[in-house]
């Protein structure tokens, strides 16, 4: 009997299908996939802190510099239309091009098409030394209006490597070109230097000098989040996620409410970032180095632009000291004795070296040079010891 309604059941069952989908309304192209505005509506159901602070600020701040972002996002979560048509209301009479364009977006269906086009003619502004605030703000456009953009990403590079991450608000906006781009095109943005992402999450954390990493700007926070939501896997974007889902990290009030909902998952894996080791030297000449991750511990960071510390004993520079696994030995004279290495995740470095400046090991036909980099730090081989002169001296 079954098999003889078969064909006419799964027939029924494929029309059903194609009324549901077309009668359902195309869900939001910006920041929000199925996934996580599941989460979001569970997090209403449950009235999580993150929701009922987000909630308390909608209702309560109606000034907010980001209202638009704010009443969007609380429509896409709970369908309430009055809210909805404020943030289109708040849009248009604001020029903030990203709003704008997410309230294009997440209150699509309550936006006529005359206040998509004005939603769409806002201004473009150009916020941060490199633009990435401008150009996720141009591909939001496209995404929402279509047409293509060409992501001339590489020219800002070098930006980024050299310190412009630490400007938590190109960062986050970074973050969401990243994602959006990633989203619409299936290019991923970080191929352009698969190396510096890999490490950037734990770079965030080791960049923070120690007062601010117990209590970061609501900015660096929000950018953390997002930057561990673009590739959760990375092992060291579980670290991140470890130090961001902290309970003293949770932003319960003030403009980060909306970013901390929007992005932080409790469901993704995190591990303690007091496991990872407390210094990093990358391949741009700068390290980052701290004693540990209590409030008053040294920490240092050595570039191209010099020597900043905090916290540390006043003949730290003169003097060889240790960072967990690393050991920082000054050549304050024209030779210096590299110890013995016995762990192989051990590291020494020497430094206040000159850029460039060549270090020879060995003697007579053995001898072998090599050069230190542009910040005056020279890293041994692994399997290296005994003295280390400078050339020419």
């Amino acid at each position: 009997m079954l098999r003889k309604f078969l064909p006419v059941v799964v027939l029924l069952l494929s029309q059903c299908v194609l009324v549901l989908g077309e009668d359902l309304p195309p869900g939001p192209k910006l920041l929000l996939n199925a996934q996580r505005l599941r989460r979001l509506k569970r997090d209403r159901e449950r009235k999580t802190t993150r929701w009922v602070a987000f909630e308390n600020r909608v209702n309560a701040v109606p000034d907010s510099p980001e209202r638009g972002f704010e009443l969007a996002l609380y429509y896409v979560v709970t369908g309430d239309e009055s809210k909805g048509r404020e943030a289109v209301a708040w849009a248009l009479a604001h020029q903030s091009a990203r709003q704008a364009l997410l309230v294009a977006d997440w209150c699509a269906p309550l936006v006529s098409a005359e206040q998509k086009e004005r939603l769409g003619a806002v201004p473009f502004v150009a916020n941060g030394q490199m633009g990435f605030s401008l150009m996720r703000d141009v591909m939001f456009r496209a995404i929402v209006f279509g047409g293509e953009v060409k992501t001339d990403f590489s020219s800002r590079l070098n930006w980024l490597v050299n310190d412009g991450y630490k400007n938590a608000e190109e960062l986050y906006a970074l973050c969401e070109l990243i994602y959006a781009v990633r989203a619409s095109t299936h290019n991923d943005l970080r191929e352009a230097d698969t190396h510096f992402f890999s490490v950037l999450p734990v770079l965030l954390l080791l960049s923070a000098k120690p007062s601010e990493l117990n209590k970061p700007d609501w900015r660096r926070h929000a950018a953390a989040l997002a930057l561990v939501e673009i590739d959760p896997n990375l092992p060291s974007s579980q670290f991140l996620q470890g130090w961001a889902l902290e309970d003293s990290q949770t932003i319960r009030e003030g403009s980060g409410v909306a970013y901390e909902l929007l992005w932080a998952d409790p469901y993704l894996p995190g591990v303690g970032y007091q496991n990872m080791d407390t210094w990093l030297y990358d391949d741009h000449a700068h390290l980052f180095a701290r004693a540990g991750w209590e409030a008053n511990s040294c920490w240092i960071e050595i570039s191209t632009k010099g020597v900043e510390h905090e916290n540390c004993p006043p003949n730290w520079q003169s003097e060889t000291v240790t960072f967990g696994r690393l050991t920082l030995m000054p050549i304050t004279e024209r030779c210096v004795e590299i110890p013995h290495i016995a762990n192989h995740n051990d590291v020494v470095l020497v430094w206040k070296l000159k850029a460039g400046e060549t270090i020879t090991v060995g003697k007579g036909k053995e001898a072998r040079g090599s050069d230190a980099d542009a910040a005056g730090i020279w890293r041994p081989g692994s399997n290296f010891e005994g003295k280390a002169c400078i050339s020419g001296h």
